[in-house]
């Protein structure tokens, strides 16, 4: 990550780009003396925090990596892939590919046809699943993605649990009912979610575009495990919805979503 000196604070935080703005800490508000005990603690007690990047103002105020990792390397973000996902409804909808948040899941898949008595799954709409407020025939937090994984029709298995086992408008996190916006994403744009937000959000802010991953088979280790690299689909080419977008860098993200 490059950085350049900034000659003054008092500036609009400036957007995300290749190019970062440095800050000292004191400067911009910031107790350097917690930042140095963080500094020693991170190396010591947590294995699992590869580094830290902390904005303040659009700029950065504090950049560490530990455990043998650079601001090169790649990092599996898990979940925060259903934002980005989330953030691509948004830029389709802007674009005019989706009317709006309040369209019904299912006028995006009319080759899927509900029994007369699956009434609450004709009401879900994108908005049910953007908030997570769907429902789906597992408990809360109890996903089964081993069960997903094993499906020859992400899409179909999707769209046979929506509707059951609750009611519109509790929450119920689901990764699956993000997918279903990831495989929302290539029928109305034509393209994957992937190469979507390559060409309208990755390529504006600067990051490097992600590519796709050669699928060899579809096994949870496959979809969502350490050594995944790139963005994974589906048996049928859907981007995944969550768990196996890799960056070159995510601070991006808070900044991007929070202006």
């Amino acid at each position: 990550m490059n950085h350049e000196n900034p000659s003054s604070l008092k500036r609009a935080p400036p957007w995300p780009t290749r190019e970062w703005l440095t800050a000292d800490p004191a400067s911009a508000g910031m107790d350097p003396e917690k930042l140095a005990v963080l500094d020693q603690i991170i190396p010591a007690e947590y294995e699992n925090i590869n580094g830290i990047v902390i904005l303040r103002n659009g700029q950065i105020v504090f950049e560490r990596y530990y455990h043998d990792h650079c601001p090169d390397d790649t990092h599996h973000v898990t979940s925060v892939t259903k934002s980005v996902t989330s953030a691509l409804i948004g830029i389709a909808i802007d674009a005019g590919y989706i009317k709006s948040a309040d369209q019904k899941v299912l006028d995006f898949f009319p080759e899927y046809v509900p029994i007369p008595a699956e009434r609450q799954k004709r009401e879900i709409t994108l908005r049910h699943l953007l908030t997570m407020t769907a429902p789906y025939a597992f408990e809360d937090w109890h996903e089964p993605l081993d069960r997903l994984c094993m499906q020859p029709d992400w899409m179909k298995y999707g769209l046979d649990i929506l509707g059951q086992n609750g009611t519109i408008g509790t929450f119920k996190y689901s990764t699956t009912g993000t997918h279903l916006l990831s495989a929302i994403i290539t029928r109305s744009t034509g393209k994957s979610a992937r190469e979507f937000a390559n060409e309208h959000l990755f390529r504006s802010v600067g990051m490097n575009e992600i590519s796709d991953n050669a699928m060899e088979s579809f096994g949870f280790e496959d979809l969502f495990g350490k050594k995944v690299k790139g963005w994974v689909h589906d048996p049928n080419g859907n981007s995944t919805g969550d768990g196996d977008l890799r960056s070159l860098c995510v601070i991006w993200h808070g900044l991007v979503f929070s202006t």
